[in-house]
């Protein structure tokens, strides 16, 4: 078995699944879809700020930060699925729309996202938001 094939097998695990239609729906803002993905008690925490535990306390994060900025498609480098391990490694280039300027902004990401079942419930976001701050 190769490394990509133990990382990106060709069938999604149901985690993997879940996480996509998380990303799928922080697109479309649909936040009763982003939800379901969400284990009740979920653990949310961006780079070395403060977490956020809670499904709505995450959503409310979330839609904060959207008035400031619109996510836009990522592209993504590698995903591993490891459903062995209950959990999921995004790590993409992430582009927003800063919408004080109408500027597209970059950030190197990285989200480790943990499982518990279908649901997430744990999710770590490994990025430099600095980029949005500067001109």
């Amino acid at each position: 078995m190769t490394t990509k094939e133990a990382f990106m097998p060709e069938e999604k695990s149901p985690q993997r699944q879940t996480c996509e239609t998380l990303f799928g729906s922080m697109l479309k803002q649909d936040w009763a879809t982003f939800e379901t993905c969400l284990d009740d008690n979920v653990f949310y925490r961006v780079g070395s700020g403060s977490s956020v535990e809670g499904k709505q306390a995450v959503t409310d994060f979330l839609k904060s930060l959207y008035t400031q900025v619109t996510m836009q498609p990522p592209d993504v480098r590698q995903v591993l699925d490891m459903p062995e391990k209950d959990q999921v490694i995004f790590e993409f280039e992430a582009h927003y729309l800063r919408l004080s300027d109408n500027k597209i902004v970059n950030f190197a990401c990285t989200d480790v996202l943990r499982m518990n079942g279908d649901k997430i419930k744990e999710w770590r976001v490994y990025v430099d938001m600095s980029p949005l701050y500067q001109d």
